[in-house]
């Protein structure tokens, strides 16, 4: 009776070993499969128009996305896609985010329709996100205190000045690759370090308390957290003009040609340029 016990549990083990190995090479299956035809399961328009809700990620500032209690978001951005959400009948799911990269991968994973960030047109990001036409133009600038005669900390005109200097960003943030960028321009080291859980008003407030002396971050946003931090120096770009456009999975087609189409006629709207200089401080 023993034998036969152990037996029928060998024969056991074997046979949950067999389809624990098949379930491996199945899912194996399944996400080649996945990763070569991802256009096949892309969450595009008309699933979007059928489930009536536009999935939206945001990156929280005062210019763009910015909450101001359960039943009213404000920013230029946040605006934007409400008219588009609008005119196409459908509502806004908005989705948190201050990592791009996190954002990037919910985008890839179909968890949400649209990255609605402060994203430079990059070539590095092109086989990760589609962009849309360009929503507006901006540059990345340094941010400092005011040159003051009673702080030692070197204040920065020309970006050789960089060479050794620590800036601190949001961790996920396109800047980092800048920085890299304008540290090989000049031929010289500039350090980084990350500050996670925060924005860039937090950044402000940490460089006016002299606990951090630099951070980077979008000119437009900069402008509008200056009537907070009246302290503070934004007058050095670190990068030249770029466009921003918003993100979309590349497998989503028909979605970035509705945006592109809707997107070329509002830019050119009386509506945008009132929301524009609203929210931008731009007269």
């Amino acid at each position: 009776m023993d034998e036969l016990l152990k037996k029928m549990a060998k024969r056991k083990h074997i046979i949950i070993s067999i389809c624990c190995l098949l379930l491996v090479f199945v899912i194996a299956i399944f996400m080649a499969f996945y990763k070569n035809n991802k256009a096949m399961f892309a969450h595009d328009y008309p699933q979007i128009v059928k489930n009536g809700t536009l999935k939206v990620i945001v990156e929280p500032n005062k210019m763009s996305y910015r909450v101001i209690d359960m039943d009213s978001i404000v920013g230029l951005q946040v605006k934007m896609i409400e008219r588009f959400a609008e005119d196409h009948n459908l509502k806004v799911e908005f989705v948190e985010e201050n990592d791009l990269s996190k954002a990037m991968e919910m985008l890839d994973a179909n968890e949400i329709d649209v990255l609605v960030w402060h994203i430079p047109v990059y070539d590095q990001l092109k086989n990760k996100i589609s962009y849309t036409i360009p929503v507006f133009t901006s540059r990345q600038m340094l941010i400092q205190r005011k040159k003051s005669k009673t702080d030692t900390t070197q204040f920065i005109r020309n970006q050789l000045d960089l060479a050794g200097k620590t800036l601190y960003i949001l961790p996920g943030t396109i800047y980092k690759q800048r920085i890299e960028h304008l540290s090989k321009e000049i031929g010289d080291t500039i350090h980084i370090k990350e500050i996670p859980n925060a924005d860039p008003s937090d950044l402000f407030k940490m460089i006016v308390e002299k606990n951090i002396d630099y951070t980077v971050c979008d000119e437009f946003v900069a402008r509008v957290l200056l009537k907070d931090f009246p302290t503070i120096d934004m007058g050095t770009a670190v990068s030249f003009t770029q466009n921003y456009s918003w993100g979309i999975n590349p497998a989503s087609t028909i979605l970035k040609d509705s945006l592109d189409s809707w997107l070329a006629i509002y830019l050119e709207s009386k509506d945008y340029n009132r929301i524009y200089r609203q929210y931008t401080g731009v007269p």
